[in-house]
């Protein structure tokens, strides 16, 4: 089969590989779509290391089942989306629907195992969600990341409806962020770099959107914020961008008891009094992925037409380049996908 795959010099390629087969318990999917994200970024950069190299690049992808290993009651034929954390599904937090932080851990589709950016992928069983025929492959494979992740920070901000909340980054999480957020009851205010990713988080239920072209923007974002909001602040700032800056400003424009929500991963730092905390009983919130139940209910809020993926754009394998090329340069106004199938 062809694969997409980085070694110990980063570099990625387009190459041959063996087949995977299917142990006990385990599935073969047929890829037909994998998702683009900025953490291959991270991965092709050297911030996120697998456990060997080479790896099969790819955390976000959908197809149809294959092959069953023994013990395992899915169909042969069915389609299917690949939760990406791998877990035991017997620890403690995997026993209460928390599958993203399992104690033990075992493993990551396109972190530390071999991910989805091939034409198949082995996976255990209990780790796919079957797929109903409204949601499109393309789709599913970014629910895998962003659609699951922004129903899993949505779910911890503890936002209500009524509430007001700040999305900032409309990127391919940032986008679903929106969604998840307005459909809770929100009102909604993206912060985005340039007019065109505004109007796209407005075409998906943003109410207000405000423009931050540059780093420098953020010095000035606590008073923008208050200043649409009466003076008052949000009860929730969905950080996505993930630099000093502006996890800084995120903070410093919250109501009394709003929640910061830091979502996504980073290489830089926060340093912030804990008063700043303290005084208005604000609270910080982290997340990483999402569980299962989340990815479950983000593929049915997309068969149900609350979440909408935007396509940027569709790419065969040997097209990773150019995609992870436009993500780079800042050039991609929604999700961009692998096409297999």
């Amino acid at each position: 089969m062809r694969a997409a795959r980085i070694d110990e010099s980063h570099e990625l390629r387009v190459v041959d590989c063996e087949q995977p087969t299917a142990g006990p318990g385990e599935v073969v999917v047929r890829v037909h779509a994998a998702g683009v994200c900025g953490t291959d970024l991270h991965i092709l950069d050297g911030m996120i290391k697998p456990d060997e190299y080479p790896m099969t690049l790819g955390h976000e992808s959908a197809g149809v089942v294959e092959e069953a290993g023994s013990g395992v009651g899915i169909a042969v034929g069915t389609r299917v989306a690949l939760y990406n954390k791998i877990h035991c599904g017997v620890c403690e937090q995997c026993r209460n629907g928390r599958q993203n932080i399992c104690d033990r851990e075992p493993g990551q589709l396109g972190f530390n195992r071999d991910g989805g950016d091939a034409e198949y992928a082995v996976i255990p069983e209990r780790s796919v969600v079957a797929l109903p025929d409204a949601v499109d492959f393309a789709t599913a494979a970014v629910l895998t990341c962003a659609g699951m992740t922004a129903v899993h920070a949505t779910r911890l901000s503890r936002l209500a409806l009524g509430d007001t909340a700040i999305v900032d980054g409309i990127g391919g999480v940032g986008i679903m962020v929106v969604q998840a957020a307005a459909s809770a009851g929100a009102r909604v205010i993206a912060v985005a770099d340039s007019d065109e990713k505004l109007d796209l988080a407005r075409q998906h239920g943003a109410a207000d959107g405000l423009l931050v072209p540059d780093a420098a923007g953020y010095d000035g974002l606590p008073d923008r914020v208050r200043a649409v909001t009466d003076g008052r602040g949000v009860d929730v700032f969905f950080e996505l961008v993930g630099t000093t800056r502006t996890m800084t400003a995120g903070i410093r424009s919250l109501a009394k008891r709003g929640r910061f929500v830091s979502t996504g991963y980073t290489d830089e730092s926060l340093e912030i009094h804990p008063i700043e905390f303290i005084l208005p009983e604000a609270s910080f919130v982290s997340t990483v992925a999402a569980s299962v139940q989340d990815l479950e209910d983000a593929v049915n809020l997309a068969a149900e037409g609350h979440f909408t993926v935007p396509i940027a754009g569709r790419f065969p394998l040997e097209g990773i380049h150019d995609a992870l090329g436009a993500l780079r340069e800042r050039r991609v106004v929604g999700r961009q996908v692998l096409e297999m199938g």
